[in-house]
């Protein structure tokens, strides 16, 4: 029993001690680390293909054209860009024609479109014509010619548009018709940014 006593008040000892070098205040002032910039992640933006037919992906495929849409999202929000990637699931050579594709913004005014690797070259119209093999990708990004300008930077794409509301994309396609004639198809495909 005493042997106990002796353990239990040497613990109680060594814990006192602890506790008043706890209490010991050291005159100098203790560096803080350098301050931490708050930063805000925000979830990332989905974009939803309401029509022709619904899908959470933005994805659309028939026996012409399989496309598969993306939402862009920088620091600021949501980019005025619709990047895609369009594979030709046809037999036959198929044609983007971007001077037949426009784009219906939230607000309902419906404005022309330009591809993103148009404007690499600076060019605003006309927009060229570009073929597709079949099988063969494409990838690239429609912005509408009214959310984009010229800076000393270079281009600069508006934001807080598409999100504000559904938008459609008519996307105009040269292919093959009955008899062996060519054709142009208009795909139209309503968006929304959740």
């Amino acid at each position: 029993m005493n042997d106990n006593l002796v353990t239990i008040g040497a613990i109680v000892a060594i814990l006192g001690i602890l506790l008043l070098g706890s209490f010991n205040v050291d005159p100098t002032p203790e560096v803080l680390p350098p301050a931490i910039t708050k930063i805000t992640i925000m979830p990332p933006e989905t974009l939803e293909m309401l029509y022709p037919v619904f899908s959470e992906k933005a994805v659309y495929a028939d026996s012409t054209i399989r496309i598969s849409f993306n939402v862009s999202q920088t620091a600021d929000g949501v980019e005025s860009r619709l990047p895609f990637w369009l594979h030709n699931t046809s037999d036959d050579v198929i044609t983007v024609l971007w001077e037949y594709s426009s784009l219906q913004l939230p607000c309902a005014n419906t404005v022309n479109i330009i591809n993103e690797a148009q404007i690499r070259y600076k060019q605003t119209t006309p927009a060229r014509l570009i073929s597709i093999a079949s099988g063969g990708d494409l990838f690239d990004a429609v912005i509408p010619i009214s959310e984009f300008t010229w800076t000393a930077d270079g281009l600069a794409v508006s934001t807080g548009v598409l999100d504000q509301g559904p938008f459609r994309l008519v996307l105009a396609i040269e292919m093959r018709g009955e008899c062996g004639l060519r054709q142009i198809s208009h795909y139209t495909f309503r968006f929304i940014v959740r």
